[in-house]
């Protein structure tokens, strides 16, 4: 049997690192013997963190997932990063612990404390907090779609820019808290408390609509700020997509580009007719031959591949790196499932949706221009702000999509075969371009 000695040396050794445990072959932001501890159970864990009160857990970028930590004191520890998803987190401590970056979807977090914890960014969809206290958490940008916050305690809470889409919020606590920016579409928000808390002109609520000073003030909350949307377009003002747009831009005026047809899944071919707004001539079609042999394209081969082979992996994909540029421009995605795809601000012009399954999708700001949605499911999906002239929508599937503030033009087909007027896009939520 180890004796007492031994036990305190081991678990010493466990709180400091040292090599009584084992050294690490390869550099690692965590403490290799604080994951150890807790990787040996919580109750020999909660032991280590009441003998050593002053020791400050560095689990950062650790693999914690499917993990049950039940009870685990985990007040003030650093979990930047690291992979909580699938774990069973419920009862436990997590005041002031830094968790931003953190995976935690699909988690049981269920009469968690997460007071003053530090969520920025975190990935939480699909994750239960039944009963948690995150009050004057700082969650901004943090993904909370679909998740279980009933009775959850978000008051004075930084909840900026946080999707809260489908999120079940019945009996929520948003006093004092932060919601500027913030996607609640589909949020059930029956019986939560939102006095006091701060909105925007674009936090989106669960209506789907913008946030207005007259619904601020009859719910008894704060509207600040005098901003618009972000202007639709989004390929031609957003940062993100200005790599994406110069690729493009350099294709279209190749001189040598030859226009060429290819079928469509339903054996039809057809033209790419999309043309810029600085260019009279059509772009070229995003397949051409080269004399090197092989074909060009417009679009991220490695991204196209990925999406149109799983959409909830490319889901991921994109959480994995926030910034990323998505150039899908010309992409041939005719009668793909892309259900609950994430495409928002992705530049997608001139690219193949017809027959495809979009439904649940998030195109918010997308750049849709001259994109063939015909006969398409669209859903539930999500189009706020995307960029849809020219865009051809004819028998496409809009139960319940969402269009607010998204822009239109003429040339712009909507599900009826009707092109878009002002007096049918102000029916639809839309904005009506006349260029």
């Amino acid at each position: 049997m180890m004796s007492h000695c031994t036990y305190r040396t081991i678990l010493l050794a466990a709180v400091t690192g040292s090599a009584l445990y084992f050294a690490s072959p390869t550099a690692m932001a965590y403490n290799t013997g604080h994951l150890n501890t807790l990787r040996s159970g919580v109750k020999a864990w909660n032991s280590m963190r009441a003998a050593h009160a002053d020791v400050v857990p560095d689990l950062s970028g650790a693999d914690l997932k499917g993990r049950n930590l039940k009870g685990a004191d985990l007040h003030n520890a650093d979990l930047t990063g690291t992979d909580l998803s699938q774990s069973n987190l419920g009862n436990t401590d997590l005041k002031h612990a830094r968790m931003d970056h953190a995976k935690l979807s699909d988690s049981n977090l269920m009469k968690a404390d997460l007071e003053g914890a530090e969520l920025r960014e975190a990935d939480l969809e699909s994750a239960i907090l039944d009963q948690a206290t995150c009050r004057k958490a700082r969650m901004k940008g943090a993904i909370l779609k679909k998740s279980d916050c009933r009775n959850t305690d978000f008051s004075e809470a930084e909840l900026a820019v946080t999707n809260l889409r489908e999120a079940y919020l019945a009996n929520a606590n948003f006093e004092g808290s932060d919601l500027s920016d913030a996607y609640l579409w589909r949020a059930n928000l029956s019986g939560a408390k939102l006095k006091g808390a701060k909105v925007s002109p674009v936090t989106v609520l669960d209506t789907g609509k913008y946030a207005t000073a007259s619904w601020a003030e009859k719910n008894q909350v704060s509207f600040t700020g005098a901003s618009e949307p972000v202007p639709s377009g989004v390929a031609d003002n957003s940062r993100k997509n200005a790599e994406a747009e110069k690729m493009q831009t350099q294709h279209e005026n190749t001189s040598d580009v030859q226009q060429a047809e290819r079928p469509s899944p339903a054996g039809e071919n057809r033209r790419n007719h999309y043309r810029t707004k600085e260019s009279k001539t059509p772009s070229a079609n995003i397949w051409r031959q080269s004399s090197e042999g092989p074909l060009h394209v417009a679009y991220d081969r490695q991204q196209f591949k990925m999406l149109k082979s799983n959409a909830l992996k490319w889901n991921d994909f994109r959480k994995s790196d926030r910034n990323m540029v998505v150039n899908l421009k010309g992409a041939p995605l005719d009668g793909k499932n892309l259900t609950y795809a994430d495409l928002n601000r992705a530049s997608l012009s001139g690219a193949g949706f017809r027959k495809s399954d979009l439904s649940q999708g998030d195109l918010r700001y997308a750049d849709l221009r001259g994109c063939d949605l015909r006969e398409a499911d669209l859903q539930h999906a999500d189009f706020g702000e995307a960029d849809l002239r020219g865009a051809n929508l004819w028998r496409a599937n809009l139960g319940s999509a969402r269009f607010e503030g998204a822009l239109v033009s003429a040339s712009t087909v909507l599900d009826t075969g009707k092109k878009a007027t002002p007096e049918l896009a102000e029916r639809y939520g839309m904005k009506f371009s006349a260029e």
